[in-house]
């Protein structure tokens, strides 16, 4: 099997590379090397052979397609079975026939962050904010958790993701959403991404 990512080298598109590799699965991804940080997290993963990089998914037949965010001009020109498009913040441009997976609030390593919160476009969420440790979900927790939706039969609804902390009120439909169990503290998971930003902060 072959799956395509679309904007491989967002953070959240790299967790996906890597753990789809990890499997042995044979990944197409789709990124321009345009700044330091995407350069660098190329070097981690593009001597594996069962990744390629590509300018464009055109002509690059692939049985699943993944989309971080939004869709560029490029983005209608991905020819797969099935397409999910994952919503961070908000999607302005959906794709057609797409399956829309709506993340939680996400934190991991290489996310826009300082020693204090995560960024998100230009305000700070703080890691001892109730919001971030009310609704937040470790990044490698949610791919994991999605992962097995890739599998399923084609099904035209779309799916929410939620933290094990958020109630879940009588108008979620349940078979729409995956809500995710983290039984590791939040505490341990920044400890470990804390580290790793002190470490490679300057590639951050």
């Amino acid at each position: 099997m072959t799956i395509l990512i679309q904007n491989c080298f967002h953070w959240i598109g790299y967790h996906y590379v890597n753990f789809l590799l990890e499997k042995g699965i044979v990944v197409k991804g789709v990124d321009k090397i345009d700044t330091e940080k995407k350069e660098n997290l190329y070097m981690f993963i593009g001597r594996n052979s069962s990744f390629e990089l590509m300018d464009s998914p055109k002509n690059n037949k692939a049985k699943i397609a993944i989309v971080i965010g939004d869709c560029n001009s490029a983005a209608p020109c991905i020819d797969a079975e099935r397409i999910f498009q994952l919503d961070v913040n908000g999607l302005k441009n959906k794709i057609d026939n797409a399956t829309i997976i709506k993340a939680p609030l996400l934190f991991g390593e290489w996310m826009d962050m300082t020693e204090e919160g995560l960024v998100t476009g230009e305000k700070i969420i703080r890691f001892d904010s109730v919001k971030f440790q009310s609704e937040s979900v470790y990044i490698g927790d949610f791919v994991k958790a999605t992962y097995p939706v890739l599998k399923l039969p084609p099904n035209s609804s779309n799916i929410t993701v939620f933290s094990k902390k958020i109630f879940l009120n009588e108008s979620v439909k349940l078979e729409n959403s995956i809500y995710i169990r983290d039984n590791v503290p939040i505490e341990d998971r920044m400890k470990k991404v804390l580290t790793h930003y002190r470490r490679y902060k300057k590639f951050y």
